[in-house]
């Protein structure tokens, strides 16, 4: 039996369960006489508790509501009287979280009451407790005890609660977070909420708008109708005509949990001229502005003007907002900081590189503090100084980005936790520490703090995660994928995993298999079993008797980070009319909507219809699919772009040859705006008509595809930004544009952006590249395709990859280029040092 304190702790820390201060404060309300009594009945509470319950808040939170308040006292005195059997029966529910939610501050719940609630008719699904509809019960009836039978029920089956015959659930989450602690709402209030005509789209109510007003009003109660209408109709909240959901969405984090903002208030901010860019509202700057602000309500118009104009925040005499962000992240939810406290961060000479601010540092320092505040100078001194940290007498970036991750938003690590996990032998290979393992570790544990070294040791050493007698990293990798965020999995239920039939081929674990299910599983944690087996044994996944893995990839594309689809969702999705092709579903369609709606979940019947039916797509009465992989690619991730944008940009009179679509341009424009979304009208007819794109009076496409694969899947490049590089002298031949130079630089910086001027200039007058006084252009164009999409190689590598392959100034032959290309290797400098001719032949 437990009979001290001490004990107590000690069973809680076995358990792994951590102890608040609030154990302490219980303990010591109770009088001397009963607290034996009271922590033996502690004690068969936390023995009884699943693993799930990961502190000693549930039950604190239902006794004490502040010591030797009058309140406790009482808590205290009724739970002593519950019967031993009744405390551990309560104790063993899976959902006793929910429970503590809604005894908050009420004392430890009579075993009728709790029974009473959990089988209750309206909270069952499939013959089980639907723990998503408790979770939204237990919001509402926060601190107000155990609601009445007949109060759910109403609730739960209110007409304007439900879609398609059934309890709509994300509409129920909104109005839970409105009530947050309020008790039931009338259903005369939810019903005037959700009929209001402004929340309205499409004769539904709008899930995003109710998200934005349900954000706000967090637990604060129903809103009046006229307020939200106010709001939703104020002239600085609309955009050509409409409702700005970007913008509404901003002011919404400003003022969550602050109910609605004043209309003057609003205009103000975004009125602002620090606000406003090229005559437009900034949005990039509400953003951050919106972040450090959170839940904070309207910041001062001066504090505002204040920061932005701080001379430490300043880049070439503009605002710097990649330094912003930063700033914004540290700051988020603590409203505006001191002018004095950015500037005393940004100076710090461990922050610096070259007399610059370094901003990768930055970036993994405010990871760490994010919504934190500002480190103490001294403590980021510390931390960078940290011998751990350190690699050949430099900082190590790359660990301190793993160590960032872990402590996301939890501040510094301290020194010792750091070198315990850092020295572990199972973290280290051939003597030094294994890099790609911590990142596995680091996944599972961001944002959670360091892991305990035992466990680190007992998940990299289970028997299901070897292979010949080593450790398996890409398998940890699929594992590390579904727990991102979760902490470390329990072994049992990875070897359930891995030795699942449905996920074998041949005797083997089928790893393209677990790979489709880790990503579909990301960030969700381990999925069931029967899940699993019911996914990968649906009629519809099938061909010739097999799994069919093409499908599954494209069904994985779209359900990624979602959790496993209903059975019922993928027969409707693949059983589409519109998706077939002489009777068979056309994979290739499958693949483009599968690419548009990633991570985005399954769209629905009509929409697939509305696009794939649209007479802009349509050539010889046949759908398009070059065309449709077009839009797919640039909608990629976007989800459905609506019909009249598509039918927009593809009657552009500037996209247009002949009388008809020139396909060529489509597909620079594609490549530039991939994942990026629809682009307006007005900036494509911007970019194809710079002079410095024109020759001979039209468009120059060899030089727009140049431009293109640099600004590939990153948005339009600025006008002024494509006229500097056009400009260069360095890329200037006989008073022209030299091309055959423009398409090495274009390959070196595929996807990565415009290069500044100065990095041009000093690739061009590398030593190692010229030949007779001159640039060796043959050289470069090897160097381009070795170093394709990689960036600019510095001296020191061009140096190494022409004496490791054993020639000097000359032109690389063919099959040595092909295994050269950037397809074959990583850019790596440390590849380098052990390449020489006779591997590559």
């Amino acid at each position: 039996m437990v009979a001290t304190l001490d004990q107590l702790k000690g069973l809680c820390q076995e358990r792994k369960i951590t102890v608040k201060p609030t154990l302490d404060k219980l303990v010591n309300s109770c009088p001397k006489e009963s607290r034996v009594q009271l922590v033996s009945k502690l004690g068969i509470y936390f023995s009884s508790v699943e693993r799930t319950v990961k502190n000693t808040g549930t039950i604190t939170s239902m006794l004490c509501k502040g010591e030797g308040n009058s309140r406790t006292k009482k808590n205290i005195n009724e739970f002593l009287s519950i019967e031993d059997r009744d405390v551990q029966a309560i104790a063993c529910y899976p959902f006793i979280t929910s429970i503590s939610s809604i005894c908050n501050g009420k004392g430890f719940p009579k075993a009728g009451d709790v029974d009473t609630l959990l089988k209750l008719p309206s909270l069952q699904k499939d013959g089980q407790l639907d723990r998503q509809l408790l979770s939204s019960i237990s919001s509402i009836c926060n601190g107000k005890g155990f609601p009445k039978a007949g109060d759910v029920d109403t609730l739960l089956k209110l007409p304007s609660l439900q879609k398609d015959g059934q309890l709509n659930r994300k509409l129920l989450r909104s109005i839970a977070s409105i009530c947050h602690g309020k008790g039931f709402p009338k259903a005369g209030d939810v019903d005037t909420l959700l009929k209001l005509p402004s929340l309205q789209e499409d004769g539904q109510p709008d899930q995003q708008l109710l998200r934005s007003i349900s954000s706000m009003m967090g637990s604060q109660g129903f809103p009046k109708a006229g307020d939200v209408d106010t709001l939703l109709e104020l002239p600085s909240l609309r955009k050509d005509g409409q409702l700005d959901r970007q913008l509404l969405s901003s002011i919404s984090s400003i003022c969550h949990g602050k109910g609605f903002p004043k209309a003057g208030d609003v205009d103000t901010l975004l009125k602002l001229p620090g606000l406003q860019k090229d005559g437009q509202l900034d949005r990039q700057l509400l953003s951050s502005i919106s972040s450090i602000c959170h839940g904070k309500g309207f910041p001062k118009a001066g504090d505002v003007e204040t920061l932005l104009k701080l001379p430490s925040l300043q880049k070439d005499g503009q605002l710097d907002r990649q330094l912003l962000s930063s700033i914004s992240s540290i700051c988020n939810g603590k409203g505006f900081p001191k002018a004095g406290d950015v500037d005393t961060l940004l100076k710090l000479p461990s922050l610096r590189k070259d007399g610059q601010l370094d901003r990768q540092l930055l970036s993994s320092i405010s990871s760490m503090m994010s919504s934190r505040g500002f480190p103490k100078a001294g403590d980021v001194d510390r931390l960078l100084k940290l011998p751990s940290l350190q690699k050949d007498g430099q900082l190590d970036r790359q660990l301190l980005s793993s160590i960032s991750s872990m402590m996301s938003s939890r501040g510094f690590p301290k020194a010792g936790d750091m070198n315990t996990l850092l020295k572990l032998p199972s973290l280290r290979k051939d003597g030094q520490l294994d890099r790609q393992l911590l990142s596995s570790i680091s996944s599972m544990m961001s944002g959670r703090g360091f892991p305990k070294t035992g466990d680190v040791d007992t998940l990299l050493k289970l028997p299901s995660l070897q292979k010949d007698g080593q450790l398996d990293r890409q398998l940890l990798s699929s594992i590390s994928s579904m727990m991102s965020s979760r902490g470390f999995p329990k072994a049992g239920d990875v070897d359930t995993l891995l030795k699942l039939p449905s996920l074998r081929k041949d005797g083997q674990l089928d790893r393209q298999l677990l790979s489709s299910i880790s990503s579909i599983c990301n960030g969700k944690g381990f999925p069931k079993t029967g899940d699993v087996d019911r996914l990968l044994k649906l009629p519809s996944l099938q061909k010739d008797g097999q799994l069919d893995r093409q499908l599954l990839s494209s069904i994985s594309s779209m359900m990624s980070s979602r959790g496993f689809p209903k059975a019922g969702d993928v027969d409707t999705l693949l059983k589409l009319p519109s998706l077939r092709k002489d009777g068979q579903l056309d994979r290739q369609l499958l693949s483009s909507i599968s690419s548009m709606m990633s991570s985005r979940g399954f769209p629905k019947a009509g929409d697939v219809d509305t696009l794939l039916k649209l007479p802009s797509l349509q050539k010889d009465g046949q759908l398009d699919r070059q065309l449709l992989s077009s839009i797919s690619s640039i909608c990629n991730g976007k989800g459905f772009p609506k019909a009249g944008d598509v039918d927009t940009l593809l009657k552009l009179p500037s996209l247009r040859k002949d009388g008809q679509l020139d396909r060529q341009l489509l597909r620079s424009i594609s490549s530039m705006m991939s994942s990026q979304g629809l682009p307006k009208a007005g900036d494509v007819n911007t970019l194809l008509k710079l002079p410095g794109l024109q020759k001979d009076g039209q468009l120059d496409r060899q030089l727009l595809s140049s431009i293109s694969s640099m600004m590939g899947c990153r948005g339009f490049p600025k006008a002024g930004d494509v006229d500097t590089l056009l400009k260069l002298p360095g890329l200037q031949k006989d008073g022209q544009l030299d091309r055959q130079l423009l398409n090495s630089i274009s390959s070196m910086m595929g996807r990565r952006g415009f290069p500044k001027a100065g990095d041009v200039d000093t690739l061009l007058k590398l030593p190692s590249l010229q030949k007779d006084g001159r640039l060796d252009r043959q050289l470069l164009r090897s160097i381009s395709s070795i170093c394709h999409g990689k960036g600019f190689p510095n001296e020191n590598l061009v140096s190494r990859i022409i004496e490791s392959i054993g020639l000097k100034n000359l032109e690389l032959p063919e099959y040595i280029d092909e295994f050269l290309s950037s397809e074959n290797f990583d850019f790596d400098e440390n590849f380098w040092d052990s390449l020489s001719i006779d591997e590559i032949l």
